[in-house]
């Protein structure tokens, strides 16, 4: 499941999210040519694979599938990097917009969530950021109601649409619990392995983003997964939490991820400017650390046994 440690490292870009509001950083993408525009800069800048969701101009999450044809189109017009497509969406938002961006454009890799959990992004009125657009202001206003639904049924689901399309889904571990149901859909057939994992720290409602956690659950998931578990990944939110896990991350022999969906700081008393800013921290760490950043085909020669090149 981890690396050695001197073998090349994924390093991943989520660029834009559906979380993050654009009133708390100018520099988020929203729209299609934006989001083009920051994941080729991502991956010129060292990433192996982009995360992508889908804004529309203003800033609200979409599941509109030609937004996601038109951006995942235009990345890859420019860029070899590995395409992976959030079927997370955002908080509330309907299965099937959830699944219009792999529906649309099979990428190679998918995130695939494993349970439902309280989901808190903005849940102290004292922090509030000030807003510009009436929907943002609805998401602060539903702060305390959140819940990321993710049954046993549409976790099945998902992973049958998962393997039809021959799109690689990487797990999204937010607790302890979720690795256990990693056990159980393997078990049971749903999910057929190595599968690849990606820890999820520090949003509220799933596991804490301190460094302990981190080891707690990477190392449960050795003891619960074993051979099953082809890969383990860290995503970590916010700052100072995103940088020190990547180093962590680096040290330990686990893939990582940077980007505006997850931080949207470079230091305490300055935003990052782009994701590949973000991306430029990981890599220099990387080097600091002996971590090669690994291509993007060699992240296509590890895929699990569900992809299909498109």
């Amino acid at each position: 499941m981890l690396r050695d440690k001197y073998e090349p490292c994924v390093l991943t870009a989520a660029v834009t999210g559906g979380d993050v509001l654009p009133s708390q950083s100018p520099h988020i993408p929203c729209g299609a040519e934006a989001i083009i525009e920051e994941a080729v800069a991502a991956a010129e800048a060292g990433a192996t694979c982009v995360h992508l969701h889908a804004r529309e101009p203003d800033g609200r999450p979409s599941g509109d599938p030609g937004l996601f044809r038109e951006i995942v189109a235009g990345v890859r017009e420019r860029s070899d990097a590995v395409i992976n497509i959030s079927t997370g969406g955002t908080p509330g938002m309907p299965e099937e917009q959830r699944l219009a961006g792999i529906r649309a454009c099979r990428p190679e890799i998918g995130t695939l969530n494993l349970g439902t959990m309280n989901y808190e992004g903005f849940p102290d009125r004292a922090r509030w950021p000030k807003v510009r657009h009436a929907w943002e202001q609805e998401v602060l206003d539903k702060s305390g109601e959140g819940v990321f639904t993710n049954t046993l049924g549409t976790i099945r689901r998902f992973a049958a649409e998962f393997r039809d399309l021959g799109v690689t889904p990487e797990l999204e571990a937010y607790d302890l619990g979720h690795l256990s149901m990693i056990r159980f859909l393997l078990d049971e057939g749903t999910l057929e392995g190595p599968v690849r994992i990606q820890l999820v720290l520090g949003v509220l409602g799933g596991a804490g983003n301190a460094l302990d956690d981190f080891f707690i659950l990477s190392q449960a998931a050795a003891r619960i997964l074993g051979p099953d578990a082809a890969s383990l990944s860290v995503a970590a939110t916010g700052f100072p939490g995103e940088f020190r896990h990547v180093a962590t991350a680096l040290s330990w022999g686990a893939d990582c991820r940077v980007g505006l969906e997850d931080n949207i700081r470079v230091r305490r008393d300055r935003q990052a400017e782009s994701n590949a800013e973000l991306v430029h921290v990981a890599t220099g760490l990387a080097d600091l650390l002996a971590r090669p950043i690994a291509t993007p085909d060699a992240l296509r020669s590890e895929l699990g046994p569900w992809y299909k090149a498109s």
